[in-house]
């Protein structure tokens, strides 16, 4: 599979969706807005977690949201506070999401262990059970990714869809560390031995957005640095990690590993799949989501934004979730279990996507 051109942003005339601007998503009013509904549950694993749901119990279609490393369920924000908005054209109405925290992180348990995706996917899975959800959507960033690569493995029958942002197949086939990664990792390394929240908050941005955008000025007149500072320190203030939980993930990205032939046959089960990868990544060199595309097949949706870095959900939150609702579309068209009232039904979409977006011979799927 070739790599696919660069992404261009959708003309704002036909943008079906609305975002919020960067310094109203992390207002503490937008929060309350959106995670308004927070719960704790005891899986049958023996972990408690702690979710949240977002939307209408009684919506057609469900989202699994799956974050990254060392990262809450409250880092969906942007995504949320996108597809859930009420200009955004019926998503609002029409699709219930859940974001989580992972085991490690937040305010769900933080055993001692050796994490793996696998695991996590498990974990994730007794959370569909518990909210009876037969089958979702499934979304998943960085680690997120990884771990939504072994839940779809696991149990393909409960995705409907599947969405992968800037993750990887695995280290051992993926490629080496650039310098830009092997820089940012140093950086990273020095702000974990010599901790302050200011080394450390202005360290992560700089690892997870390029300079350009940061630069930027926002709607408030604020630069991007300033608003994302603002919202580090906070969670730095605000967090509840241990040892156990950041060790925990770091085993987990360094052991995960699916290999070719599991990819195929993830390919050949029909799933729809799309990839999203960013050409400025620093955390995750860019070319595993290249690497990831392979695997899965021609039939497989491939976007790259070439100004973005990890953190996609965040500076690119209104095409990352066109891009969402679009494979959602085709997961509910190709679901055996067609709603009566179908997101496709409710959702219009620009018909060629991300303008500029070379979709890698994406084309109509159907399972035989």
């Amino acid at each position: 599979m070739s790599k696919p051109s660069s992404t261009h942003l959708l003309d704002a005339q036909t943008r079906s969706m609305t975002a919020l601007d960067l310094h109203e998503v992390f207002a503490p009013k937008t929060r309350h807005a959106y995670f308004g509904n927070i719960q704790q549950v005891r899986l049958p694993n023996g972990l408690c977690m702690e979710y949240a749901l977002h939307g209408e119990d009684d919506a057609s279609d469900k989202v699994l949201l799956i974050m990254g490393m060392h990262a809450a369920k409250e880092a969906w924000l942007p995504i949320l506070s996108t597809m859930l908005h009420p200009s955004s054209s019926g998503t609002n109405a029409s699709i219930q999401l859940v974001t989580f925290d992972n085991r490690g992180v937040g305010n769900s348990d933080k055993p001692w262990g050796w994490y793996s995706t696998s695991q996590m996917a498990q974990d994730a899975l007794l959370l569909l059970d518990h909210l009876q959800w037969s089958k979702a959507h499934v979304v998943g960033s960085s680690l997120g990714g990884m771990i939504a690569q072994e839940l779809a493995l696991a149990a393909p029958g409960r995705v409907l869809s599947l969405a992968l942002l800037v993750t990887t197949p695995g280290f051992r086939q993926g490629p080496m560390p650039g310098r830009a990664q092997t820089t940012a990792y140093l950086s990273l390394l020095q702000s974990m031995v010599f901790p302050t929240h200011d080394r450390i908050a202005t360290t992560s941005l700089g690892t997870l957005f390029p300079h350009d955008y940061l630069q930027q000025k926002q709607g408030n007149g604020t630069s991007a640095y300033d608003i994302l500072y603002k919202y580090h320190l906070t969670k730095l203030e605000t967090s509840k990690t241990t040892l156990a939980g950041e060790l925990g993930h770091y085993v987990a990205v360094l052991g995960h590993n699916v290999t070719e032939d599991r990819l195929t046959g993830l390919a050949n089960s029909g799933l729809p799949i799309v990839v999203i990868g960013a050409t400025q990544d620093r955390l995750l060199h860019p070319d595993h989501s290249t690497v990831l595309c392979k695997c899965l097949g021609d039939e497989t949706e491939f976007f790259v934004l070439d100004d973005a870095g990890h953190d996609v959900h965040i500076q690119h939150r209104l095409e990352v979730s066109e891009a969402l609702v679009k494979v959602f579309i085709r997961g509910r068209h190709s679901s055996n279990e067609v709603q009566s009232t179908p997101l496709l039904a409710r959702v219009v979409l620009p018909s060629n996507g991300w303008s500029g977006a070379g979709a890698s011979k994406s084309k109509t799927r159907k399972r035989h």
